[in-house]
């Protein structure tokens, strides 16, 4: 099997909390809505100090669930859904598990709204007509509307990694290079 790099696993906790908030937003009407308030929780957890402080074994549970709300009462945008889900993630002690938790929510959007998303990676950048066309493609072949992004992996050499949910299809150079390496060994060993 190839070395192609695979997404971080989404522990089963947090695909519990992703599919509380999705029949949160469900009820709520609008599955964009929790994608805010989940992006602007993850972002004040990554670029401010309150994610360090989170994350610090110095302070106690009420002094972290203090200092939340401290920072995001002076924040717009932050609701009091979104600041109840951060003050359990800190009585729970899961705050880590926030990007985790926004990975499954989005995942989970997209299934119930009959999409997928798929990643193309290259050697090379690819070109806004190819990424269309590998989207209509791939929508085709999955019978569903498919989003696709693109990343550039230099030691790919040639062809693509495509993936897909879960599945991951594999026509780089890379591999294929590979496959014949092990096969010409399995050959001459046969000698």
């Amino acid at each position: 099997m190839p070395d192609t790099p695979q997404p971080p696993r989404i522990p089963s906790t947090a695909r519990h909390y992703a599919k509380a908030l999705a029949e949160l937003a469900e009820e709520e009407g609008s599955y964009s809505r929790w994608a805010e308030r989940l992006e602007l929780l993850f972002r004040l957890a990554q670029e401010t100090d309150l994610g360090r402080a989170l994350a610090s074994p110095e302070y106690s549970t009420q002094q972290r669930r203090e200092l939340a709300i401290a920072v995001i009462s002076r924040v717009d945008g932050v609701d009091l859904l979104a600041r109840n889900l951060l003050l359990l993630l800190i009585t729970s002690r899961r705050t880590r598990m926030l990007s985790q938790i926004r990975a499954a929510y989005l995942e989970l959007v997209e299934r119930r709204q009959g999409r997928v998303s798929a990643t193309v990676t290259t050697a090379v950048p690819l070109t806004s007509e190819q990424l269309e066309r590998f989207g209509r493609e791939l929508s085709q072949r999955a019978g569903r509307e498919v989003r696709v992004a693109s990343r550039v992996e230099g030691d790919l050499l040639g062809g693509a990694v495509v993936r897909v949910g879960d599945r991951v299809f594999d026509a780089s150079l890379r591999t294929r290079l590979q496959q014949l390496r092990s096969r010409m060994l399995t050959e001459a060993g046969a000698i």
